[in-house]
């Protein structure tokens, strides 16, 4: 097998030499690819999902599923195999593409590893997105590192009753609210119209889990999107004193990010592992709902 570099400070493919398996990866050679480059790219195995489970069971076995999450995913096979669908609940995926962000970064239990697996690629477009939060923070100007390290965001979120039994995967109001605050979240919950209210206070920059490098990480813009598409009333990201995201602040990060954004490329079997530390990711638009990437989430590792 042999790596190639995707960006100088950022990610590396691990191509399959003729003839080679999953069989032939290490867990010693995975982590020490993931310490020193953020996002790790298997290319060109043709995994089945079968051999997709062995080589993260090898990594880590400790895996989270989607309770608490900002989207409604469908668990689609053992071990916390996830859809990325995106479908909130719908039969037909929704293919609007996703802006970068980290995973989970709205509550305390959030992963530390993200394996991605490609069963299908779309037809067109659909790539999944992934760019170094540690060169973003690099990058930013100084206003805006003092500012995020002033101030954290505040997502505020309202779960009308229907919606958070299925956010956390529970008829059982006290016990949905007992996850929540358990994970960082403060609750208000509406007892005569079994609505739950939450707040989440989180600073959008934070430290890698490795290489000691300070990486800008969060969930702003696709909570932004969100208000942007009319769910502003159930989905708000704010500063912790109440005031809005400078404009300013959101276009300087967009344009960092579209300098560095790498576009993973599917082919059938591919698959990839993501630092949810220090990378961010997202999806490009597409059209062919038929498209089958699956999601699982490393809890913890000993590495």
């Amino acid at each position: 097998m042999r790596t190639s570099p995707i960006q100088d400070f950022f990610g590396v493919v691990v191509h399959a030499d003729e003839g080679a398996t999953v069989a032939d990866l290490a867990k010693d050679d995975i982590a020490d690819l993931i310490k020193k480059h953020g996002t790790v790219l298997f290319s060109g195995f043709n995994a089945s999902r079968e051999q997709f489970d062995d080589v993260t069971d090898m990594v880590s076995d400790d895996y989270m599923n989607y309770r608490g999450g900002g989207y409604i995913r469908k668990e689609v096979a053992k071990k916390s195999l996830l859809s990325t669908r995106y479908d909130h609940g719908r039969s037909e995926q929704m293919t609007f593409g996703l802006p970068l962000h980290g995973e989970m970064y709205y509550t305390d239990a959030r992963p530390k590893l993200l394996w991605f697996y490609c069963a299908k690629p779309a037809d067109a477009d659909g790539q999944t997105t992934a760019c170094d939060g540690a060169e973003i923070y690099n990058q930013l100007p100084q206003k805006w590192k003092d500012l995020l390290q002033e101030k954290r965001l505040m997502f505020l979120r309202v779960y009308r009753d229907g919606e958070w039994q299925k956010i956390y995967q529970t008829e059982d109001s006290k016990d949905a609210c007992k996850f929540a605050e358990g994970n960082g979240i403060t609750v208000e919950f509406d007892e005569e119209e079994r609505t739950m209210r939450t707040k989440y206070l989180v600073h959008a920059v934070l430290p890698s889990r490795w290489g000691e490098k300070m990486s800008y990480i969060n969930n702003l813009l696709p909570v932004v999107m969100q208000m942007n598409m009319g769910r502003g009333d159930t989905s708000t990201v704010c500063f912790e004193d109440g005031s809005a995201i400078p404009e300013e602040l959101m276009e300087d990060v967009k344009r960092i990010q579209e300098e560095l954004t790498y576009d993973i490329n599917w082919q059938p079997g591919d698959f990839a592992l993501v630092d949810n530390t220090r990378a961010l990711h997202g999806r490009r638009a597409f059209q062919d709902v038929d498209r089958e990437v699956y999601l699982r989430m490393v809890r913890s590792i000993d590495f």
